[in-house]
């Protein structure tokens, strides 16, 4: 049982931040979380205390989309054939635990290497390492030569972020493969992407394809994903009743209306664009680089007819792609407040939105009931939002109450 006063209160919802706030926590739960009065003082006599000195108090933030198995090398071709899940599973935790260090409390992994994810998830929810809380998807659901199944010579095998299925029926197993691992989501391959052989804008997995994960995945009460380039299969993940849309580069004007309609959520992943910014020059293969470029012509331009659309922007970052880094997370939020968020928006698309979009009533933000995921910010990232991307500002991080980073104490998650 504590308190911490003297803060700064973002809670993820109230659209203002409170000054001379207060939140109280016990067993993991959040009790309290307002302004800072002598009768919220009282209710909670005798607990311990700790006086923030103003500093800024806000849920821990969700990044919906990263990727364990990949760590921002420009080329993955090398670590998809040479490193085993075993290593990967290591890497894995390192990565996981720097997203965890730099605020991110709770990540999605949206395609695993040997489905790591799964097996990362059971390690931090068994206590055998700190971690964030990790929404599993397992290996994403492919065609024969879509994206993910990347190598077109019959003799080369590779274990990657995908698992080929054809037709409803090889969809719907593959979907209750995953279910049966207890995956959080279901990540569907919509269309071609950047990081593999062939036109990225080309559809893939149909409508009835992915509506039959779908339905598995309504039925057992866990999220779905699509990545989505081209235009066709953007609209094919929205009829298809897909939750949230990933990249969305070529949305047009009847999908977006379709997904204001439904209440799909977007997932821009504006970190990928780092790409381009390093270019050819730093050993990203020149198709990809080609393919990332021509994306981004379109891709600010959608991203800003959906949120004048109403539709509902998380942040997921792509974390893992070329010189995306874990730990670099929060510079997501600089690129949506470039594009149209305020600061407090693209905090709560970090927070509420997110835990609305990935299924998880229990986080997001700070209010009582709420599992006590929360960050101490030395700063107050609704004047500068890129005091989120310093990890030293993030002083201290709470996982279910407790501090698993203090940076004031040296305290760090150790693998």
């Amino acid at each position: 049982m504590y308190i911490i006063r003297n803060c700064f209160l973002i809670d993820g919802l109230a659209d203002e931040g409170v000054d001379h706030a207060m939140v109280a926590v016990d067993e993991g739960r959040v009790c309290y979380a307002g302004r800072e009065t002598a009768e919220a003082l009282e209710m909670y006599r005798g607990w311990e205390m700790e006086d923030a000195g103003g500093r800024t108090v806000m849920p821990g933030m969700i990044d919906a989309h990263v990727h364990l198995c990949m760590n921002g090398e420009p080329d993955n071709f090398r670590n998809m054939i040479m490193e085993n899940a075993g290593l990967a599973v290591i890497h894995g935790v390192k990565r996981a635990q720097e997203d965890l260090k730099a605020g991110f409390t709770t990540i999605r992994c949206c395609g695993e290497k040997g489905e790591i994810d799964m097996d990362i998830r059971q390690a931090v929810q068994e206590g055998t390492i700190a971690g964030p809380r990790i929404l599993a998807s397992g290996k994403a659901l492919t065609i024969t030569g879509g994206h993910g199944d990347m190598f077109s010579h019959s003799a080369i095998e590779a274990d990657w972020i995908a698992e080929v299925c054809d037709g409803e029926d090889e969809v719907r197993k593959c979907a209750r493969k995953r279910i049966k691992r207890r995956a959080d989501n279901i990540k569907l391959m919509a269309t071609g992407g950047g990081m593999s052989p062939g036109p990225a804008t080309v559809a893939q997995l149909n409508i009835a394809e992915m509506a039959a994960a779908v339905q598995e995945a309504v039925k057992n009460g866990i999220c779905t994903a699509a990545h989505c380039i081209g235009e066709e299969g953007c609209f094919n993940a929205v009829e298809a009743g897909v939750r949230t849309i990933e990249h969305g580069t070529f949305l047009n004007e009847e999908t977006i209306r379709r997904m204001s309609e439904k209440g799909t959520f977007l997932m821009s992943t504006l970190c990928a664009f780092r790409t381009i910014k390093y270019g050819a020059t730093a050993g990203v293969p020149e198709e990809h680089l080609k393919k990332v470029e021509m994306f981004a012509q379109h891709h600010y331009v959608n991203l800003h007819k959906a949120l004048e659309a109403g539709v509902k922007v998380g942040v997921g970052t792509d974390t893992g792609t070329p010189f995306n880094y874990h730990g670099e997370n929060a510079y997501e939020l600089e690129c949506l407040t470039d594009n149209g968020m305020t600061p407090m928006e693209a905090i709560k698309a970090a927070t509420s939105v997110n835990a609305e979009a990935l299924l998880q009533e229990d986080i997001g933000s700070l209010e009582p009931g709420k599992t006590a995921d929360m960050l101490l910010v030395d700063g107050n990232p609704l004047l500068d939002i890129t005091i989120l991307q310093d990890k030293e500002r993030i002083r201290k991080v709470y996982r279910d109450g407790s501090a698993v980073v203090d940076r004031d104490k040296g305290i760090m998650p150790a693998f």
